[in-house]
């Protein structure tokens, strides 16, 4: 019975993680193709509105993550996990496919670029309520070694991520293939059909079931209970923005723009910093749930983010293939210290009743913040101090303060305690 019930639940688990990476393939398809997007469905005037629109397309999706996460998280306390996660998989497809179909500005105008915003928007509302929502999922069914499941959570946003940068690599190799682009959209649809099959094998979590019931809305009674969680949530989802969208996206901007490296070699090496950053995710992980690293995971995964992050950045400034490849895979693994552990670290902050609502709109608050102006926000600090190493500066004062201020509240919580 036990083993049978055991199996069962590594089904949901792996099922879980194969749609978790599909969605982070479909969300990142629109960050690798930004350059394509650009000229194909905004007013081709100059590059510079090229630009600025396939920025403004791409950072869309992070301005209505946080609505997402409220409206699913509202079904997930309410309603069941089960309910919330697999509804908010089978919509994120829906914008895919329409992305993949969408005539250009050349053929229908100015309507191009806003039903390319308008899925982008969609899209955001699908990621905020489904990430989170599949690690309050997972972490709930699986009691045992949270830092490791959060590991491996993390880390098939990777290969999600990791296929849509490859996808890109191929399909830039073949210019004349005018609509290739077309058909890494096209495959992410396949996500509705992991979700149905969610649906049909998961139960309902027994954290869920056994909750306590509420008797206002879930964001009301999150915000009266756990008002300093919910704000560490947001501190939490802005670093994991900031961290992953530098290594996701603008470390190919830096290495075209300031570096001079060809956009398509910039997608290769990016791949290096990718898989750094999956293996990183399940070594932090692991520790986290090791007894001797219990009161110090986050203080081990602050220093070494940090320093590889440092230099990270400056082995890129050598400008030899080698220093690039090796500070990708440096700067993967510093991001991966951090964001490995993440989903077991908030799981801990909210009870059942509020979870769901709690992890999703705080964290996704916090990478709506951070994830929509990294790109901007890195490339503005650099042109205006003539400084490349202003960017592991600026993740050192974020980071050091979202330590500092989780270590606070912890020695204030445990003064209280005496």
């Amino acid at each position: 019975m036990f083993s049978t019930e055991f199996n069962l639940k590594r089904k949901v688990i792996l099922a879980c993680l194969f749609a978790n990476a599909i969605t982070f393939y479909n969300f990142t398809l629109c960050g690798v193709y930004i350059g394509t997007l650009s000229k194909l469905f905004f007013p081709p005037e100059s590059s510079f509105s090229e630009i600025l629109g396939g920025v403004i397309a791409f950072s869309a999706a992070f301005i209505t993550r946080p609505l997402g996460a409220l409206t699913f998280g509202h079904i997930g306390d309410k309603y069941g996990r089960k309910e919330a996660l697999t509804l908010s998989i089978i919509l994120s497809g829906l914008p895919t496919l329409i992305i993949s179909l969408l005539p250009t500005y050349k053929s229908i105008g100015i309507a191009a670029p806003c039903l390319l915003l308008f899925c982008r928007l969609f899209q955001g509302i699908c990621t905020g309520g489904g990430y989170n929502g599949a690690g309050v999922f997972m972490l709930e069914h699986m009691n045992f070694r949270p830092g490791l499941i959060s590991g491996f959570l993390s880390a098939s946003c990777v290969v999600g991520a990791l296929f849509a940068t490859i996808s890109a690599v191929i399909i830039n190799n073949f210019p004349n293939f005018v609509h290739g682009w077309r058909i890494p959209f096209f495959l992410g649809t396949s996500i509705i059909f992991v979700s149905l099959y969610i649906k049909k094998i998961a139960s309902e979590t027994e954290d869920f079931i056994s909750r306590k019931t509420i008797h206002s809305l879930p964001i009301v009674e999150l915000t009266r209970r756990f008002p300093k969680q919910y704000i560490s949530a947001i501190l939490t989802g802005a670093l994991n923005g900031l961290l992953c969208y530098t290594l996701f996206g603008f470390l190919n901007i830096y290495l075209s723009k300031y570096i001079g490296v060809q956009i398509a070699n910039s997608l290769f090496y990016n791949i290096f910093g990718l898989l750094s950053f999956m293996i990183s995710c399940l070594i932090f992980g692991y520790l986290y749930d090791i007894k001797s690293f219990k009161n110090q995971p986050l203080f081990i995964s602050f220093l070494f983010t940090t320093l590889a992050c440092w230099v990270s950045f400056f082995l890129i400034q050598k400008i030899d293939t080698n220093f690039i490849i090796l500070g990708q895979i440096l700067l993967g693994a510093g991001v991966g210290a951090f964001v490995g552990p993440c989903h077991a670290f908030l799981q801990k902050q909210f009870s059942p009743e509020v979870r769901y609502t709690g992890v999703a709109s705080g964290f996704s608050l916090g990478m709506a913040l951070s994830g929509s102006t990294t790109l901007l926000l890195m490339s503005f600090i650099i042109d205006k101090l003539h400084y490349k190493m202003a960017p592991p500066i600026v993740i050192f004062f974020i980071t050091f303060l979202w330590f500092y201020l989780q270590n606070s509240e912890k020695n204030s919580s445990n003064t209280k305690d005496l």
